[in-house]
């Protein structure tokens, strides 16, 4: 049966919700509020853009052990993995690269300017979220820039209630997880403490991994509004198999990120204030060649040598660098008989020190002028203002908004718009579109990179993308047990100056480049079944195309987006009080890569991955034990050219909370 088959079954079921009637469902229905989609907070049935919801209740259920595996069967979003266990993990959405997605934490938007791929080195656990907001399409008016396929957006902190929940695991390839959070405090002031600690042998050569998290949050609710403060640390080592290029396959990194942000928010009457600032530092030390015993080991003449295999002598060492972000933001939103009117301020520091990225000229005057390491380094201001009017009357709603983004020497005018339409007297069934502007600048590592066969290009221009979506989503009462929520969506993303890696045939350099414009059109499909036991279903597809292909050359990144991904999602409640969980995902990904085995460009294909998890609670739910398999069929496939995904990976863990 053909991928093009097996998603109608998702259409099939189209025609049939005309008939069914509607009706508000109060027993099963979870009012979900959303923040991410416009000025204020919404009902997520009556937001004007495509978003998806992931409650702590879900994230638990999952037994994920990393944020990018809570994020994997999300509509429309395609988390490519580097490794297990989110060492690290690129996170894309609607055919977009892993450079085109904004991450916010708590209204904070954090940032990676060294390389996106180290965006997703997130300082907690799945465990501490309290909500996922994933929303799909450019999103800069509301969000900033960086926002150019879609952003995720999540809510961590203190719980309301002393608790401390203590977790251990092991499974497959040596992992082991070890994880305790603790909430304690006053009705006003609330504080967490966390940890955790992974490890894994790995799964083949060099996929060693150990990974410690750590965080403080803390709350404080006063008459001069509510303080939100957190601070924590990533610290991940790793081998990093044909990570990067496979013509130096034994590569190893290790990764530091320390973040920290304090907010501020208060209502005063009708006027609402937010304001923030941050700090984020992201350390890396890249070996091309891993240098450690049983690799390459430096020889008394200043050679690297691996059984009998030489290092090149260009190689000179580890790549090393520190990126850090600092900067505040602040919002303000004022509700009227008029609507909400909302202004947007965010000031953003950038910067690199590097033995590689950047200029010798930029070190001069910062803080490592004359490390013998730190030797260059580059930074950028970012200003961002933006206006934004939400309008509500009748069955109508719309929302104009506008950004304005000053970085370097040039400016942006980002506007946008959105329109929603109620097709029924309740609000239950509803129409919307949208229509905006995004743009992103380089990375560092796209400006500055020269080494081992991959040249980035200091003449790169910013992208930009032209977004459009239109689409219809439902909520229905089948009966008095079971709802139904629908939601069918078509957009198109205008890209223009795309920033992509690319190796020309007959070319043995990779080289960043803007490509010429390339537009991308798509289609999602979701259906999710819910009865009041708590069984449901999910089924879910995007469809993706665009209008250039990487004929004559090979796309790392822009041009081997997934054409189909179809996943389906089963939560059920079995006898002996045990919950099953099934999630099975079927992908075909356009394009390919180049494989040094083969001497020849491989093509991506399709697969399908079946996972599933069974859990069940002791002690009136004090007491979790989870079972969880990846990869159950065993399959041999890649998400990026050469690095080869774990075959069938189980776990199991305990989890123990008590007041």
């Amino acid at each position: 049966m053909s991928i093009k088959t097996k998603v109608l079954i998702a259409f099939l079921i189209s025609p049939l919700l005309s008939t069914a009637q509607i009706e508000p469902i109060p027993s099963i229905q979870i009012q979900e509020v959303v923040v991410i989609a416009t000025p204020g907070e919404i009902d997520a049935k009556d937001s004007p853009r495509s978003i998806s919801v992931i409650s702590s209740e879900e994230i638990i259920q999952s037994g994920a052990v990393s944020i990018g595996e809570t994020l994997e069967l999300v509509t429309g979003v395609d988390l490519r993995q580097r490794g297990a266990l989110g060492v690290q993990s690129d996170l894309t959405i609607r055919g977009g690269s892993f450079e085109q997605v904004a991450l916010l934490v708590n209204g904070v938007r954090w940032s990676a300017p060294h390389t996106g791929h180290h965006l997703m080195d997130i300082t907690f656990d799945p465990e501490d979220i309290n909500r996922i907001e994933v929303v799909r399409g450019g999103a800069s008016p509301f969000v900033g820039k960086g926002a150019f396929s879609g952003a995720v957006q999540l809510f961590t902190g203190p719980a309301s209630t002393n608790k401390t929940l203590l977790s251990i695991g092991a499974g497959s390839f040596g992992l082991f997880r070890a994880k305790a959070t603790v909430d304690f405090g006053s009705p006003n002031v609330r504080h967490r403490v966390a940890l955790s600690r992974t490890t894994t042998s790995g799964y083949g050569e060099n996929t060693d991994a150990a990974m410690i998290l750590g965080s403080y949050a803390t709350t404080v609710s006063s008459d001069f509004g509510l303080f939100k403060f957190q601070m924590g640390v990533a610290d991940k080592a790793f081998g990093a198999q044909n990570f990067y290029t496979a013509n130096f396959p034994t590569q190893y990194e290790e990764t530091r990120t320390l973040q920290s942000q304090l907010s501020w928010d208060k209502s005063f009457g009708d006027l609402n204030l937010f304001a923030a600032a941050y700090v984020r530092s992201h350390t890396d030390r890249f070996e091309l060649y891993r240098e450690s015993e049983g690799y390459y080991e430096p020889t008394e003449d200043g050679f690297f040598v691996m059984d009998g295999d030489t290092a090149a002598t260009w190689y000179q060492g580890p790549n090393r660098h520190i990126s850090i972000v600092k900067g505040m933001t602040m919002n303000a939103l004022y509700s009227s008989s008029l609507g909400k009117t909302a202004f947007r301020v965010d000031l953003r520091d950038e910067a690199i020190y590097s033995n590689l990225l950047g200029t010798e000229a930029g070190a001069v005057g910062g803080p490592f002028e004359g490390d013998s390491i730190y030797s260059r380094a580059d930074h950028r201001l970012t200003n961002e203002v933006a206006l934004s009017h939400r309008i509500e009357s009748g069955r109508f709603a719309t929302t104009i908004n506008v950004s304005v983004i000053g970085m370097d020497s040039m400016t942006f005018v980002l506007p946008g718009a959105d329109l929603t339409m109620r097709l029924d007297t309740d609000g239950d069934v509803l129409w919307f579109g949208s229509v905006n502007r995004s743009v992103r600048q380089p990375s560092f590592t796209d400006l500055y990179y020269n080494l081992g066969g991959a040249q980035g290009s200091i003449e790169l221009e910013p992208e930009l993308s032209d977004n459009f979506e239109t689409g219809v989503r439902a909520n229905m009462a089948l009966s008095e047990t079971t709802s139904l929520k629908f939601e069918q969506t078509a957009f198109i993303r205008q890209g223009d100056n795309l920033i992509d890696w690319v190796r020309y045939e007959g070319s043995l350099t990779t080289q960043a480049a803007n490509l010429r414009d390339v537009t991308f059109n798509g289609m999602e499909t979701s259906l999710l079944l819910r009865c009041k036991n708590n069984n449901s279903i999910g089924i879910s597809y995007t469809s993706i195309k665009a209008s250039e292909s990487s004929e004559g050359f090979e796309s790392n990144y822009v041009l081997d987006f997934l054409r189909h991904k179809l996943d389906i999602r089963t939560s059920l409640s079995l006898p002996a009080d045990l919950t099953l969980s099934l999630r099975y995902s079927l992908q075909d990904r356009e394009g390919g890569y180049y494989s040094p085995l083969a001497g020849e460009e491989v093509e991506f294909l399709p697969v399908g991955l079946l996972g599933a998890t069974l859990s069940r609670e002791f002690m009136e739910g004090k007491l979790k034990a989870n079972v969880r398999v990846d990869n159950a069929l065993d399959v041999a496939f890649v998400d990026i050219g050469n690095v080869m995904l774990p075959g069938r990976w189980m776990r199991a863990s305990l989890t123990f909370v008590f007041n």
